[in-house]
C-alpha cells in the first residue's frame, strides 16, 4: 500500500475509487465500505484509495465529545491495507482544511488533485466548513461530472447500528463481547510487558502487567482474554483495576497466561478481550483471592472450549 500525507503527491495512479472517512477502529460498517471500493476498482481496472484525518476531526472540533481513539493510526493503516486499499491519504486535519467550502474541497483536492473516477462513502458522511457538505451535495456534484458516486446504508446489527462511537461506549462499559461484534474482530490493545509487585508469582499466577498508550481501556474487571506474542495467541485472565485486596491506588492491566512460562519483561505484546466475567472485588484474603482465580481459569477454559 502506498501512503501519503498531501493530495499533492498522489500522481499516476488509473482511474482513482475513492472512499473518505476517519474510518476509527475499521468495524464492519467501514468494511462495507471498503469492500464496495475495492469491488468498484477491480471493475474499471482502477485504484482503491482511501482519504481519512490526522488528528481526528472531532478531537479539535469537539473536544468535550471526543471519547477517544479505538485504535492508534498505526493499527488503523494496518488493517485499511488488509482489506485491500492500494492508496491511503492521510491528511492533517488543519484550520484551513476545516475552513474549506464543499464545493473547493469536491473541485481543488477530489477533482483537480486527485482526479477521482469514483467516490464512495457512508450514509452519514459531512465535509467542508461547518460540515455543511452532505451525500446529497456529493450525488449532485459527482453526477454532473460523470463520477460514479454511492452512499453506503448504515449497518445495523441485531437492531444496533455500527458505529465507531457506539464500540467506545461498549468497550468502557465493558461488554467487550457485543463491541467485537459490531468490530468484526476482538478489541485489542497492544504495549510493552513491565515489572510488577510480582503477587501473582508468590500466589502460583504469574502475571505480566501491561503498559499500553491506546486511549480506550476496558472498564475495571476481569476478563477472558488472549494475549498476543509474535503470531501465537495464549489463553489468558486479565484484570484491569486497583488490586483492593493488597490496597492498590492506581490502576493496572495484569494478566495470567495460562500454559505459558517465560520471561516477557520488556517484550511488546497484544492483548485480545473476549468477555467480562466479573467485577474487581476485595477478598478477606490471600487465599481467598486464589480461589477465585481458580474459578476464572477454569472460565476461560471453558470458553475457549467452546469456539
Amino acid at each position: 500500500m502506498k501512503f501519503f500525507h498531501s493530495v499533492d503527491d498522489v500522481k499516476g495512479f488509473p482511474e482513482p475509487v475513492l472512499t473518505i472517512g476517519n474510518y476509527d477502529g475499521v468495524h464492519i460498517g467501514h468494511q462495507r465500505i471498503i469492500n464496495r471500493v475495492v469491488e468498484i476498482a477491480r471493475s474499471k481496472a482502477g485504484t482503491p484509495m482511501l482519504m481519512t484525518f490526522n488528528p481526528h476531526p472531532l478531537s479539535i472540533l469537539r473536544p468535550e465529545r471526543h471519547l477517544g481513539l479505538l485504535m492508534p493510526f498505526y493499527i488503523k493503516k494496518r488493517f485499511i491495507e488488509e482489506y485491500g486499499i492500494e492508496v491511503l491519504i492521510a491528511m492533517e486535519f488543519t484550520d484551513t482544511l476545516r475552513r474549506t467550502p464543499p464545493e473547493d474541497f469536491i473541485n481543488n483536492i477530489l477533482i483537480e488533485k486527485l482526479g477521482i473516477s469514483a467516490l464512495i462513502v457512508g450514509y452519514d458522511f459531512k465535509f467542508g466548513i461547518g460540515g455543511s457538505g452532505n451525500t446529497e451535495m456529493l450525488k449532485r456534484e459527482c453526477s454532473l461530472r460523470g463520477i460514479y458516486f454511492e452512499a453506503v446504508d448504515a449497518v445495523t446489527l441485531d437492531g444496533d447500528k455500527v458505529g465507531s462511537n457506539r464500540i467506545r461506549r461498549l468497550i468502557l462499559e465493558g461488554d467487550v463481547h457485543r463491541a467485537a461484534q459490531l468490530l468484526g474482530r476482538p478489541y485489542f490493545i497492544e504495549g510493552k510487558v513491565t515489572g510488577g509487585e510480582k503477587r501473582g508469582r508468590i500466589m502460583g499466577f504469574p502475571t505480566v502487567n501491561l503498559d499500553t498508550s491506546f486511549e480506550i481501556i476496558p472498564r475495571e474487571g476481569v476478563y477472558i482474554s488472549e494475549v498476543g506474542i509474535g503470531s501465537v495467541r495464549y489463553t489468558s485472565v486479565t484484570n484491569i483495576g486497583r488490586n483492593p485486596t493488597f490496597d492498590g491506588k492506581s490502576l493496572t492491566i495484569e494478566t495470567f497466561i495460562l500454559d505459558f512460562t517465560g520471561d516477557l519483561y520488556g517484550t511488546e505484546i497484544s492483548l485480545y478481550f473476549h468477555e467480562r466475567i466479573r467485577d474487581e472485588k476485595r477478598f478477606d484474603s490471600p487465599e481467598e483471592l486464589i480461589k477465585q482465580i481458580n474459578r476464572d481459569v477454569v472460565l476461560a477454559k471453558e470458553f475457549f472450549s467452546r469456539l
